[in-house]
């Protein structure tokens, strides 16, 4: 795939869902009872995994520009709760359209919307989290229990999309961790291809055990919002922690040569008014 500037065009590409990809969606969705589906997200504590929802085809396309972004892929360690590599949105939106097309589908944040009962929305242009993909690839790879804290002045909701999974390693959660008198229920997980995982960030405590060595995991994680705004502290902190833990001081503060400037106003969600904000974070 051709290794474009981030040009004007690049941008738009980018920030619109391929309407094949977000038709092939939309046709999975049907297959889903959204009332159903809502009960149980409530019942697990805003917590619900959607089996096989994006086809395998997207999938195929996201394996093809894979090999794109095998160079980009940043790595860090943290002792006692880190290690892997990651790749920011600006990369994944320039190299990988059909990831980001998945993040930007109509269909998709419809469906989320419904089952989450708020209106969703994508996070300004300037978090690098808002549509990522997670490397586990060198033995010991992993990430230790934690909340996705939303540094927004609202609720952001982490949606985790199975990729390639060759490996031991597996999602684990604690559900029901901050509801008093409500017994933790554990959860260990395989994400298959194509699963989708929705969850609060602010409400499970998650984690991913170690890879063995020869092993390898690719993951898409998107994010989504209420509010786009963050107020410049939180804003600081977040891009702190971004940059240690993700993505690297150069690609957050300096943009890497593919970063844009940030939005002063985040993508509405479907059937939403465009609210004026500004902000990033990752939990």
């Amino acid at each position: 795939m051709e290794n474009r500037p981030r040009g004007n065009s690049t941008v738009l590409a980018a920030e619109t869902a391929s309407p094949g990809i977000d038709a092939r969606l939309a046709a999975s969705l049907q297959r889903i009872d959204l009332d159903a589906a809502r009960r149980k997200y409530y019942e697990q504590d805003e917590f619900i995994v959607l089996e096989n929802l994006v086809p395998r085809e997207v999938i195929d396309l996201w394996e093809l520009e894979l090999e794109a972004l095998k160079p980009q892929i940043h790595r860090n360690f943290i002792p006692k709760h880190k290690k892997g590599g990651s790749v920011d949105y600006g990369t994944v939106a320039q190299l990988a359209p059909s990831m980001t097309s998945v993040y930007h589908s109509a269909a998709l944040q419809k469906a989320l919307s419904q089952i989450a009962d708020a209106s969703m929305k994508e996070c300004p242009e300037s978090d690098p989290h808002r549509c990522a993909l997670y490397a586990y690839t060198e033995a010991g790879d992993h990430i230790g229990f934690h909340y996705d804290t939303s540094y927004y002045k609202d609720r952001r909701w982490t949606v985790l999309v199975g990729f390639i999974d060759e490996s031991s390693s597996k999602l684990v959660c604690h559900l029901h961790t901050r509801n008093k008198g409500h017994a933790v229920e554990k959860l260990e997980l395989k994400i298959k291809p194509g699963t989708v995982v929705l969850f609060n960030g602010d409400k499970v405590w998650h984690a991913v055990t170690p890879t063995a060595e020869g092993e390898r995991r690719f993951i898409i994680s998107m994010q989504y919002v209420t509010n786009g705004e963050m107020n410049p502290f939180m804003r600081f902190v977040s891009n702190m922690k971004d940059s240690i833990a993700y993505f690297g001081l150069k690609k957050v503060f300096l943009g890497g040569g593919q970063r844009q400037q940030p939005s002063t106003s985040p993508r509405p969600g479907p059937n939403q008014p465009a609210a004026r904000s500004n902000g990033n974070g990752k939990g």
